[in-house]
């Protein structure tokens, strides 16, 4: 449980979050509370928030920690049990298929404004395999994982993170732990599980838990590389895929906004990550048994490659390789 004043910080943020369509400025919020910063940062180590791209954004965890005395976060839960409910019903349904959010809203009767800051705070759990990256666009749509299927409820999403944190509390909270991970338990695996992209889990995850670290890995950066070629349809690897995929004279995929200079910056810095990740993990990988790895070591590796496989996925398409431009 948290102490007044982390909670009435919570639901400052919050009203803040709801004003302005899920994003809350981060720096803005930080000045105009500058004596609280250190709660805010205890906030952020703690799992409640989360600061990405200068926006802080609102976890399950504290949206249940203040739905007893806030209505609004209160009806915020209840929409995302319904939401819950009828994704979980459309994968059963139509497991490959994504779906509108204006659809999910006329079917639940939500309002769009509402289904989009449900979800914005819904995404943050492991049972989505992709989702439109503004959620408040009116073409925005999302798609559930079959990790969904593990749930009946959204309140068992929630109890589960809330054990999450305790747990990492608890850990923290022990002497230093050695450089070396102790093997995981069933727990943990699920807690490192939900850190991992859909196409990281399907390819790797039961390497990892079966022990198999080199093909962990290995598969990982393959399952990176492989989701490039699906998007772009194009048949190169290495360095040609990562210089024909996110050109930016002639790209098929954007990471950004590439008419500015933070989105060419953000362009031209993943390309040398790309190909860094190539060139310095799936090759020695690939061309040697032996390996240096730990379960720590590995599992930071499959959580690089979701990072990865994630930008890739939200990454906008601009074109895709013809039979054409093939032959």
């Amino acid at each position: 449980m948290l102490d007044e004043l982390k909670k009435s910080l919570l639901k400052k943020m919050f009203a803040a979050h709801m004003k302005c369509s899920g994003q809350l400025d981060a720096t803005k919020f930080r000045a105009d509370n500058y004596e609280h910063i250190a709660i805010l940062d205890s906030l952020e180590s703690d799992g409640y928030i989360e600061r990405d791209h200068d926006k802080y954004h609102f976890h399950l965890i504290a949206l249940a920690e203040i739905a007893d005395e806030v209505k609004e976060a209160k009806e915020n839960l209840d929409n995302c049990e319904n939401l819950f409910q009828e994704l979980h019903k459309h994968y059963r349904k139509s497991p490959k298929e994504g779906i509108s959010l204006n659809k999910l809203s006329d079917i639940t009767g939500i309002t769009r404004e509402k289904v989009s800051d449900s979800l914005s705070i819904m995404v943050k759990t492991h049972v989505f395999g992709h989702y439109t990256t503004n959620l408040y666009a009116d073409d925005a749509s999302i798609g559930p994982s079959e990790n969904i299927l593990k749930y009946k409820s959204f309140e068992e999403i929630i109890k589960q993170h809330q054990e999450w944190r305790l747990d990492r509390v608890a850990n923290t909270s022990e002497a230093p732990r050695k450089m070396e991970m102790p093997t995981m338990d069933r727990g943990s695996i699920e807690s490192f599980e939900s850190l991992l992209h859909p196409e990281i889990r399907k390819h790797a995850l039961s390497q990892f838990t079966n022990g198999h670290l080199r093909e962990a890995v290995l598969n990982s950066i393959m399952a990176v590389f492989d989701l490039i070629r699906d998007r772009t349809k194009l048949n190169e690897d290495g360095d040609r895929l990562i210089g024909k995929a996110f050109s930016l004279d002639g790209p098929y995929l954007i990471l950004s906004e590439i008419q500015t200079e933070s989105g060419q910056n953000d362009q031209k810095g993943f390309m040398q990550i790309f190909k860094g990740a190539y060139q310095g993990i799936r090759n020695p990988k690939a061309h040697s048994l032996n390996h240096d790895l730990t379960e720590e070591k590995a599992a930071q590796y499959l959580v690089l490659a979701s990072l990865l496989a994630r930008r890739v996925e939200e990454a906008t398409l601009i074109k895709e390789q013809t039979q054409e431009e093939v032959a």
